[in-house]
């Protein structure tokens, strides 16, 4: 919808460089407002051409190193992504398809709470695409009419952005629940009346309105012109200084059309950050692709402004059939074809980015990260031509590379090495951390959700590859050492104890070599230094028995690594095991406190722990070679983690986290009953086991001697 028709009386005084450049805009300067071309899509130029060597659209690789989230999706929510991409309104609107719009749907990230603005011709309300919406802004006091012709580009331009999905058949926005923000511009023959003042104010109202993207289908129909760049700077600053300067205050993104020219260069309207280096990251270029995802021949190129631009659909398709379906003001719908169209596609993309990371990000790293995911491959590496790619939803919404876990003291942690492993720590607690929830960043330094630990895979039981035997023989044996040193698998107490009184002292060094499941990989075997003391009881009836232990890396044999690294942890050791005879019978009692402190490692999210009281308790009945016993395990009287999980990201850099604390206290006592049989042919043991939060369990076990 270009008009050629030169408007009388304008004037403009510039220098000779500027006025021999201004002749470009063919007399578009009329006292006191600008009109400006703007660049309609639907009469706006020829058709794309047909490449059949292009690529297809191929988001970047994403990381699969932990799995994520984005905001929690709500219950019965349809996830399922072809669900969405199958149906009618969705294919109705092809671009929807090639941008991978699916993929945000089917994560419940659809626009919501998202305002989107418009400078344009106008909205109509009425229309079913807009009737159930809440409309925050429909600003028409520039109008002298609000005829359909008014109104039509800007209700086709926003229905693309944020059309309403169910209210129709034809096609639905890729943001379907953001809400529109409208300032209208008188539109006559073609030309919008724009100035400064207008501009200044629409922006102004539209943020006030809470639009922090605002899309701009129109512009000059002159190019970008880098070796005039300093005149058309000039031109710029003196015609829209205050809206220069209120794009400068950085509370808005503007998303520009390139132009419908078919030139190298996209529109001067839509250069703000080539012309003003300040506005990188405000302001951003769209050009059109065809319907073979190759460049419209009717849009401009990215050109010299490659780093601030990128592609959309929009563009016209082989055999001059336009493909992009938008609603019509007073009704109905139609297609049409170039930039115009090609713009609210990449402001509905940053909508349902807006609604996935909020204010965790700052509006450049916005654009940054919209720049950044977008599809380079094939076609699309001609930067020339495509500036930063096609803009890919997947990929904006995606993990970026290898993610990393932030940590308190300012280094990093891979989420797939931060593992714990099981100990004598509560299975419980243990559980509260798998199902607890922090935020990872990705190489563009943008946060998702994820788990703390992964899931268990395995039951909490004896392993799996230990030898009948092995476990029969261990219900069998009687009372040993502390429950913490046993919880290591070498321990030695030196020979070189010495006696004083009536007490035995000797050095201890206890060592894990346990063989960590594949899902629970250790950096570093733990280790241990302390010192033992026994007391024997009167008539050999037991003993009294005290320490100290040093653990290096973990707290009662339980360890972490990567972003759960374990720093050393301090224990008293107290046990009481008395024997009490008669007959061919006899009592065994086994009575076991601990107190341990565990202190925070330099780089880790674990800060240490409150004063940890723990017990354990056995009694167990013999006669001749059978034995029942029943026996408390550890159980935590007092007693927390304190951890410090990062769980939201600071706009501009930086993270904030939140203090926790994770009882070691379980709900409820743990018990084991077990019964053994000890013959000559064979062994046989069976153990009833009931931990707080498990189901029970019994396991059996017969061994057979050749």
């Amino acid at each position: 919808m270009r008009s050629d028709k030169a408007h009388r009386g304008s004037k403009f005084l510039t220098s000779r460089r500027l006025q021999s450049w201004e002749t470009q805009f063919r007399g578009l300067f009329l006292a006191g407002a600008i009109p400006l071309v703007l660049a309609l899509a639907a009469c706006g130029g020829g058709k794309s051409k047909s490449d059949t060597s292009a690529s297809p659209p191929v988001p970047p690789e994403a990381s699969a190193t932990v799995e994520v989230h984005l905001p929690p999706v709500p219950d019965g929510w349809q996830s399922d992504r072809e669900v969405w991409a199958a149906s009618s309104e969705f294919q109705g609107q092809v671009g929807l398809s090639e941008i991978h719009a699916d993929y945000a749907y089917a994560r419940a990230i659809t626009g919501q709470g998202v305002t989107l603005g418009f400078i344009d011709t106008g909205l109509d309300a009425t229309h079913s695409e807009f009737a159930q919406k809440t409309i925050a802004l429909n600003d028409r006091s520039g109008l002298t009419s609000t005829s359909n012709a008014q109104l039509n580009h800007g209700t086709g331009v926003a229905s693309i952005a944020l059309g309403a999905r169910g209210q129709g058949s034809a096609m639905h926005g890729v943001a379907f629940d953001a809400t529109p923000a409208m300032w209208s511009l008188q539109l006559t023959d073609g030309y919008l009346a724009v100035n400064d003042t207008i501009l200044t104010k629409a922006t102004q109202s539209l943020e006030a309105a809470g639009a922090q993207i605002i899309n701009q289908s129109w512009g000059y129909n002159s190019t970008l012109d880098v070796g005039l760049i300093n005149s058309q700077k000039n031109f710029l600053r003196q015609s829209y200084g205050d809206f220069l300067t209120q794009m400068r205050r950085g509370k808005a993104i503007h998303v520009w059309a390139a132009g419908n020219s078919a030139e190298a260069e996209i529109a001067v309207s839509a250069a703000w950050p080539i012309i003003f280096p300040d506005l990188a990251g405000y302001s951003i270029a769209v050009a059109a692709l065809g319907a073979d995802g190759t460049i419209g021949r009717q849009t401009n190129h990215c050109g010299a402004a490659r780093d601030h631009c990128l592609t959309a659909p929009g563009g016209v398709a082989v055999g001059d059939s336009a493909t992009t379906v938008f609603a019509l003001a007073g009704g109905g719908y139609r297609y049409g074809y170039g930039t115009s169209y090609a713009a609210p596609f990449v402001s509905g993309v940053l909508a349902l980015m807006r609604q996935a990371y909020g204010d965790q990000l700052t509006l450049p790293e916005y654009t940054a990260r919209l720049f950044g995911t977008a599809n380079k491959s094939g076609v699309y590496a001609d930067a020339s031509i495509y500036g930063q790619g096609l803009v890919d939803v997947e990929a904006a919404l995606a993990p970026y590379g290898d993610t990393h876990i932030p940590l308190p003291a300012g280094g990093v942690a891979g989420p797939s090495e931060t593992q714990i492993t099981d100990g004598d720590l509560p299975e419980e607690m243990l559980e509260r951390l798998r199902r607890e929830k922090i935020i990872v960043l990705d190489a563009l330094d943008t946060p998702f959700e994820t788990n703390l630990l992964p899931p268990k895979t395995t039951p909490h039981t004896r392993p799996r590859d230990a030898p009948v035997s092995q476990w029969v023989r261990a219900d069998a044996s009687g009372a040993s050492s502390h429950p913490i040193v046993a919880s290591f698998s070498q321990r030695r107490i030196s020979s070189a104890s010495r006696r004083v009184g009536a007490w035995d002292i000797a050095p201890l060094q206890v060592q894990s070599t346990r063989q960590p499941r594949a899902t629970d990989p250790i950096a570093e075997p733990t280790a241990g230094l302390g010192v033992m003391a026994r007391r024997a009881l009167a008539h050999s009836s037991g003993y009294l028995q005290w320490g100290v232990l040093a653990e290096q890396n973990s707290l009662m044999a339980t360890t972490g690594a990567g972003g759960l690294r374990f720093g050393p942890a301090y224990s008293g050791l107290f046990s009481l095991h008395r024997q009490l005879p008669f007959g061919r019978h006899a009592l065994h009692l086994d009575a076991h406190l601990s107190l341990s402190q565990l202190e925070g490692a330099q780089d880790s999210l674990l800060a240490g722990s409150s004063r940890a009281v723990a017990s354990s308790l056995g009694l167990a009945w013999h006669y001749q070679r059978m034995r029942v016993s029943l026996r408390q395990p550890t159980y935590f009287e007092t007693g927390a983690l304190k951890l410090a999980l990062p769980h939201r990201r600071v706009a501009g850099g930086g993270v904030l986290f939140r203090d926790q604390r994770f009882s070691l206290q379980a709900p409820q006592r743990p018990f084991e009953l077990a019964f053994f049989r000890h013959a000559l042919s064979h062994d046989f043991a069976i153990n009833l086991e009931k931990r707080a939060g498990l189901a029970r369990q019994i396991n059996l076990g017969w061994v057979k001697r050749f």
